[in-house]
């Protein structure tokens, strides 16, 4: 993204207006899945449905005609259980669209698509495992048997089709329950065996059709319990420090910072944090250069908003996404997210003054995707911080005039009353 863009984004948050159109884009191909991880927030609202290829096509020619640099495929099922996925792939190419994320399960990981994203020079490939070995694996993903092998022989194949280059950076996921959290040193061997760049590890977290108990507590007694095994894998992990773990907890994070400090394990930030990145001025944006596309053409901000209480924004597969960018829904959505950067620090979530944004926009610790692209961009948040003071300096003045304005009116009215008592009572007087 150049800097004329950057500033174009920028523009665009303190004016409230839309900008040309997204610069990235979540495509989730499909609704279809061939996995049922009890732990997806999407199964309330998964359904049978893709988006054809020619309506594939036709968005991706629209949106890179607005602009569109990249992409993320993941979406309520796998994009790769899509028909026509490798097709797409070809079409994202010839039109000098980055495939910056694959997120998927990895069963259908074929050597063909394997062939096409090295070649592509897709960005990121995550495939989430989420187990150490085949029967806790079939029990998180609710699969038959023979999946767990297949799956470890498709990243292996990518990781030797790949060879010595960089295209796509392969990250092996996990995730921790109640039931599995004493296996942690063996995920992380297993991540290291497959030869994977990076080897996340999360908390599975909650969602309405999960239960409570099986979810691993956010507490100190808990962490404490694993502190053992935390310690195991990052001192195995000291040279080559390929763990990832930005965990929803602050008291597992500061447990986990304790460890590595006490190690003396340096991390690697995937992110970088630019000096200019305030928190104040961290909150979400996505109305300006993002958008997510489910399997069935809803559009939605994000991922993490896809549920089946939120309202989509709009169906891609009807009429222009030119129309539902510039639309009501999208227009509303923005101008919630301004009024979120502008307080700032002192933003709270309101359930009775927000509809398009949820918790998760605004409250810390709930979404680690807000900011994630730019927080370690210098002259953005420079420039943005300067942007958005300046407003919020005219919106306090234009607050302070209308309250001065109202109270002009008031003590107006009030003189105009006495003035008319004072003549009635002149009047009866016979003055």
């Amino acid at each position: 993204m150049d800097r004329e863009r950057k500033r174009e984004i920028i523009a665009a948050i303190v004016s409230g207006k839309a900008t040309r159109g997204p610069l990235h884009a979540e495509i989730d191909l499909t609704d279809r899945c061939n996995v049922a991880c009890y732990f997806c927030n999407q199964q309330e609202v998964r359904t049978r449905e893709q988006i054809s290829l020619g309506h594939l096509t036709a968005l991706v020619d629209e949106l890179v005609a607005g602009g569109l640099k990249s992409v993320r495929l993941s979406g309520g099922g796998d994009p790769l259980f899509h028909r026509n996925i490798l097709e797409f792939l070809d079409h994202l190419h010839a039109r000098g669209v980055v495939v910056d994320n694959l997120t998927t399960n990895g069963a259908l990981l074929t050597p063909e698509v394997a062939r096409r994203l090295v070649e592509h020079r897709a960005r990121e490939v995550v495939v989430s495992l989420n187990a150490a070995d085949e029967g806790d694996y079939n029990r998180m993903m609710q699969v038959p048997p023979a999946i767990f092998p297949r799956v470890l022989a498709n990243v292996r194949n990518l990781l030797a089709v790949r060879g010595g280059s960089q295209h796509p950076n392969v990250a092996v996921q996990f995730l921790l329950d109640r039931e599995n959290a004493s296996q942690l040193p063996r995920m992380y061997a297993l991540g290291r065996s497959l030869g994977a760049d990076r080897i996340p590890i999360g908390l599975v977290l909650f969602v309405p059709r999960v239960d409570p108990s099986r979810l691993l507590a956010d507490d100190l007694e808990t962490a404490e319990g694993l502190r053992p095994l935390f310690r195991e894998i990052l001192l195995a992990d000291r040279e080559a420090r390929r763990i990832q773990m930005e965990l929803p907890f602050a008291t597992w994070n500061a447990m986990i910072d304790e460890i590595k400090v006490g190690l003396g394990y340096r991390d690697t930030p995937l992110f970088p944090i630019a000096s200019s990145f305030e928190r104040k001025n961290g909150h979400c944006f996505f109305g300006w250069y993002t958008a997510t596309i489910r399997g069935n053409g809803d559009l939605y901000p994000c991922c993490l908003l896809m549920s089946k209480d939120y309202e989509p924004l709009g169906n891609a597969t009807r009429g222009s996404f030119s129309d539902h960018w510039n639309g009501p829904a999208f227009s509303r959505l923005r101008q919630e997210m301004r009024e979120v950067l502008l307080d700032g620090d002192r933003a709270v979530y309101d359930f009775r003054r927000y509809r398009a944004i949820k918790p998760q926009c605004v409250k810390d610790g709930l979404c680690w995707l807000k900011n994630m692209y730019f927080r370690g961009d210098e002259e953005f948040y420079r420039e943005l911080g300067e942007a958005l003071e300046e407003a919020r300096e005219r919106e306090r003045w234009a607050v302070l005039s209308r309250r001065a304005l109202r109270r002009g009116r008031a003590w107006g009215g009030r003189l105009v009353r006495r003035s008319r008592i004072a003549s009635r009572v002149v009047r009866a007087l016979g003055l």
